[in-house]
């Protein structure tokens, strides 16, 4: 028997963590994550993995066909050294590829935190093209006044005015979560704006001492054929990491609450999700089957790999509610032993043999089971999309 799932995208070697960089080109999704190639054998070296698979059947995308290309980034320039930490793909309207990464740097022992860029060519060849790091890297420097260096994780969105767009997840100096934006013209100089302000955000979020891999997007509800803005994001609080999803109205730097931090999923294992926009209003999703600091699977040491990525997910937006769809023509089934529905609580319940995690349905949803059961990775969705579960079975 093997740990290793078909359907899951997998490091071949060493610690996988947070999606990165994840691009559409035509029905090819390219995909990059943060790995340690060397994690366990050697000091850590985290830089960007590299894999690709087609969305092209049936709108699904099936991981026995991810074709692993050569690791794209490496910490090797002076201001990335201790890492080339997570950040974001942007598509120019020429069809060109720029990557957006956080730099690590520690000098005596006290973290540095820098945003940079690298050009892409021939990201479609065989060999997964070439990456030219930024000869003016970086192009930010230091954390924002008022943050300290836990800040990261950039996310480049193209506004309706041409303008682009940085979210960066933060941790003001006060010890409090926050999303920091920048703006640019050129992606090249970027002017600081300040953070976003929550109006109307559930108290309970100001209590996390940093907001990690933020996600700025724009949905069209297709209950009322109107756009609303969703941001998705990582709080961190002392003995917990969670991601939530915030829908509103993005007005400036003030994102007016409509529906209130809600969890992405339920399961045991999801974190640092990516979206992007598709052109139809809807969005495309990979998250994390592993959460910071927990490195404890048992997949290390009989095989020699750590962690794995969600299959994709398609995120719809109805009546206000997040809803989300499996991208994969992996089989699917409505029954597993780790997964239970109750009618009279109305509860769905995935157990992975320590401690039960549940979501309720409301009066009249179908709890519609979609299982996938891929080896040890176990993946649940719910009341047609409602409600999501990733949990690492072993």
């Amino acid at each position: 028997m093997t740990y290793r799932p078909l359907f899951h995208l997998t490091a071949p070697t060493g610690r996988l963590n947070d999606p990165n960089g994840v691009t559409l080109l035509g029905d090819q999704l390219h995909v990059f994550y943060q790995h340690d190639p060397a994690y366990g054998i050697g000091p850590k070296r985290t830089g960007w993995g590299h894999a690709v698979t087609s969305l092209s059947t049936g709108g699904g995308a099936c991981s026995d066909a991810w074709r692993h290309l050569p690791d794209a980034l490496y910490p090797d320039a002076p201001y990335d050294k201790n890492g080339v930490y997570s950040g974001g793909s942007v598509t120019l309207p020429d069809g060109s590829i720029q990557l957006f990464y956080t730099g690590n740097l520690k000098v005596d022992g006290l973290r540095h935190a820098t945003q940079n860029r690298v050009f892409v060519t021939d990201l479609s060849a065989p060999t997964g093209g070439s990456f030219r790091r930024d000869p003016s890297n970086p192009l930010i420097d230091a954390p924002a006044p008022g943050f300290t260096n836990h800040f990261r994780d950039p996310q480049i969105i193209q506004l309706a005015d041409g303008r682009y767009r940085m979210a960066l997840g933060a941790q003001s100096t006060d010890g409090h979560g926050h999303i920091v934006i920048y703006y640019s013209r050129d992606l090249a100089t970027w002017d600081y704006a300040g953070p976003l302000v929550f109006e109307g955000l559930s108290p309970r979020l100001a209590e996390s001492y940093m907001w990690e891999c933020p996600n700025l997007i724009r949905l069209r509800d297709s209950a009322d054929g109107q756009w609303y803005d969703l941001a998705v994001f990582c709080p961190q609080f002392e003995g917990s990491d969670e991601c939530v999803w915030v829908l509103g109205t993005l007005e400036g730097l003030t994102f007016n609450v409509i529906r209130n931090a809600a969890p992405v999923d339920h399961g045991h294992q999801f974190y640092a999700p990516q979206l992007i926009e598709l052109s139809d209003g809807t969005a495309l999703m990979l998250g994390w089957m592993g959460l910071p600091g927990k490195d404890d699977a048992s997949t290390f040491e009989a095989e020699g790999w750590l962690h794995c990525l969600t299959v994709p997910r398609r995120v719809t937006l109805r009546a206000g509610a997040l809803y989300q769809e499996f991208l994969t023509s992996a089989p699917l089934t409505s029954s597993h032993p780790a997964v239970t529905w109750d009618p009279a609580t109305r509860t769905v319940t995935v157990n992975d043999g320590h401690a039960p995690r549940s979501a309720h349905l409301p009066d009249g949803i179908d709890p519609d089971l979609r299982i996938l059961a891929d080896s040890c990775a176990l993946e649940v969705i719910a009341g047609g999309g409602l409600v999501a579960f990733s949990s690492m079975l072993y």
